[in-house]
């Protein structure tokens, strides 16, 4: 009996051992978690969603495995700690979120952060915290170009710092051409300006309107509204006076519907470009239905607020999203960048051999070498600004997409290069 229990061990042995001379794998150990910090405001929308797209690409990566980590030899899992800004709440002071994210990092001791403030004039303040600890940052919402500006001051000291999405200047750039294909379409020449009086939608008009008027068009009308504005008939008002032929509103307020619900109980005769965070996710057709007809929008990176059928990894992200029942995007304009960040940090992380926070001052020269594709198309840095690049070509860098709304469906309409649709002018407007 003795013997034929041995007889039968010693053939499992040999069928183990061919199987693994067969079918060679390599084994890594499970490592201790690498940390990525999220400092942002959490009472945004936006951040909630971006939080959510951060939590499903970490969940991807885990359940593969982690990230590979050659100088270690060993695959380590994602860990997200976070902290809440505040930055985006009415009366915020910027010295509040600095003293949040301060405590977050030498408290949780984040190997990288990623989303960061999400208000533009708290990440200027952070950016001096940023160098302070050499911790590497893919900022994902804030938009002013000011950040560009405090880097080129001083590339060494602030090097550690990446945005890993738009800014209002290329937002403002893209606005200006999709509304220049309107006056080619159409004729159009005529535009008035609603910009909410903060710094990134100042940015934004700023640079539409030079770029416009650098393209031939008149700006007959710019009016700044106060944060809080639930009134935008009088100004209105203005744009029917003008005899504008295009309105574009830019901002992010809560109120900012009324101005689209107006524009059309008033029959304003001009086509309306919306520049704003709710009326740029697929769930907003049921929260405001027919009001968002014609209107057109431009959710920042390209397919972050519908799929796009030229950017593939952009049908992949709102299938996984909803394919995990996750909730709709209230606020979806950067959304993508966040997710997109995790994957960059991976990419940077596997081919360096070390974490972020093992050598930071290295790490910046795989964070520029960065080349991969993600939901708004090919992902690239520019070395002088850590500006991720922006233009109308997918397959040399990440776009940005306009939409028009279409009977509840958001339509790309520009660049040409994605565009599924030509603009189609609202009838009261023909």
């Amino acid at each position: 009996m003795k013997k034929k229990l041995f007889l039968i061990l010693l053939a499992m042995c040999c069928v183990m051992s061919f199987s693994f001379l067969s079918f060679p794998m390599t084994v890594f150990a499970q490592g201790k978690p690498i940390v990525l910090g999220l400092p942002s405001s959490f009472f945004q929308p936006l951040v909630k969603s971006g939080r959510v797209a951060v939590e499903m690409a970490i969940d991807e990566i885990n359940a593969a495995g982690g990230i590979l980590v050659k100088d270690e030899g060993v695959k380590r899992p994602l860990k997200l700690v976070t902290a809440d800004t505040r930055c985006g709440e009415p009366g915020t002071p910027v010295q509040a979120a600095l003293m949040a994210v301060d405590k977050m990092v030498t408290e949780e001791k984040p190997d990288a952060l990623v989303i960061a403030p999400f208000r533009s004039e708290a990440m200027v303040a952070t950016m001096d915290l940023i160098s302070k600890y050499k911790l590497i940052t893919l900022q994902t919402i804030a938009q002013t170009p000011k950040l560009i500006e405090i880097f080129k001051g001083d590339p060494e000291k602030y090097k550690y710092w990446f945005r890993a999405t738009t800014n209002s200047t290329y937002v403002g750039t893209t606005s200006a051409n999709t509304i220049d294909a309107v006056r080619k379409q159409f004729g159009h020449d005529k535009l008035f300006m609603i910009a909410q009086d903060t710094l990134w939608a100042r940015a934004a008009a700023d640079a539409t309107k030079g770029s416009l008027e650098g393209l031939g068009w008149k700006t007959v009308g710019y009016e700044p509204v106060a944060v809080g504005t639930n009134d935008f008939s009088a100004v209105l008002s203005k744009a029917r006076t003008s005899g504008a032929q295009m309105l574009y509103v830019v901002g992010d307020m809560p109120t900012l519907p009324v101005c689209f619900k107006q524009w059309k109980s008033m029959k304003i005769p001009t086509m309306l470009f919306l520049d704003f965070a709710v009326v740029t996710s697929t769930k907003a057709w049921g929260t405001y239905g027919e009001d968002l007809d014609y209107v057109i929008v431009l959710p920042f990176p390209g397919g972050t607020g519908a799929p796009v059928k030229a950017l593939p990894k952009s049908i992949e992200f709102h299938n996984r999203w909803r394919d995990k029942k996750l909730p709709l995007m209230d606020d979806p304009r950067t959304v993508s960048s966040a997710y997109d960040a995790v994957y960059i940090l991976k990419d940077a992380i596997e081919r360096a051999g070390f974490v972020p926070s093992k050598n930071p001052d290295k790490f910046v020269g795989f964070l520029e070498a960065t080349d991969l594709q993600g939901v708004s198309g090919r992902i690239r840095f520019d070395k002088a600004s850590h500006q991720q690049v922006f233009d109308g070509n997918p397959k040399e860098s990440s776009i940005i997409v306009a939409y028009q709304w279409r009977a509840g469906k958001m339509v790309p309409i520009f660049p040409d290069a994605v565009a599924e649709a030509k603009v189609e002018l609202a009838p009261w407007v023909k």
